[in-house]
């Protein structure tokens, strides 16, 4: 009895150690707009303003930052793995090497922000609003950016594998050389997008606009255009591309195929 008692008093202790560490942690962030390398873990920062706060290495796990601004915040290499984002703002915010994997970016606003090399995956986007955001060999399996808009977007290199794209707004997105297999591109805006390279092996283009989009030396075997646009899109020396993949899609007569493969005409 004696021995659970202690082992009682020790948990009490560690607990309240540490919600006194986090307050002071909170109060530094709150009074100075900056606390690198702090430990935030699980802390509640909602509806805040830290614009421009410095964050860097800071761990921010399990973290409570719903509509938070963090715009323009260094948040380099910060853990903030499942954390709850949503509708955070977070335009040219710097997330490079930070790890986000699982957490909630709903509805975010994270327009050019950098999230190069970062881990997102199994991140949820959905509805974000994270134009010309850098994704440059970023992490991003399994993640969801359904209804998200990437406008002129930078996945280069990336890995996307298994990525939901689902009526997306990808338009002028460049993906050059990023892994893209199994990806769902379903009625997503894909006009001018750059797929150079790429690995689009299973990619699902269900329905998606493709109008201009550059697939040049991509690997397309298996994938989807089944009422895809391919009007003025150019898939000169693309891999694996077979004519049944063509049957149920369209072009116009700038459209580019290899291999003398043959496309209908878009009807209006």
């Amino acid at each position: 009895m004696r021995a659970l008692i202690l082992s009682a008093i020790v948990l009490f202790v560690s607990i309240a150690s540490a919600n006194a560490f986090e307050s002071q942690a909170i109060k530094k962030l709150t009074d100075s707009g900056s606390c690198g390398g702090c430990d935030l873990r699980g802390a509640t920062l909602q509806y805040k303003d830290f614009k421009e706060a410095y964050l860097k290495g800071a761990n921010l796990r399990d973290s409570v930052l719903k509509q938070i601004n963090l715009s323009q915040a260094n948040l380099t290499e910060t853990d903030m793995r499942r954390s709850d984002l949503e509708k955070a703002t977070l335009i040219s915010a710097n997330l490079e090497r930070a790890i986000l994997q699982d957490a909630d970016m709903e509805k975010a606003v994270m327009t050019n922000a950098n999230l190069q090399r970062t881990d997102l995956r199994s991140a949820d986007f959905d509805s974000a609003e994270v134009e010309g955001g850098k994704f440059q060999e970023a992490d991003i399996r399994k993640a969801y950016f359904k209804r998200a808009n990437l406008t002129n977007a930078n996945f280069s290199n990336a890995k996307v594998t298994e990525v939901n794209f689902k009526r997306s707004n990808l338009s002028g997105a460049i993906m050059i050389k990023a892994e893209l297999n199994d990806a769902n591109f379903t009625r997503a805006n894909l006009t001018n997008a750059r797929l150079e390279e790429a690995d689009l092996r299973r990619a699902n283009f269900y329905r998606a606009i493709l109008v201009n989009a550059v697939f040049t030396n991509a690997r397309l075997s298996n994938a989807s255009f089944w009422g895809a646009d391919l009007s003025g899109a150019n898939m000169e020396d693309a891999t694996g591309l077979e004519q049944t993949q063509l049957e149920n899609a369209c072009g116009d007569k700038n459209t580019v195929l290899p291999n003398n493969l043959t496309i209908s005409v878009c009807t209006p």
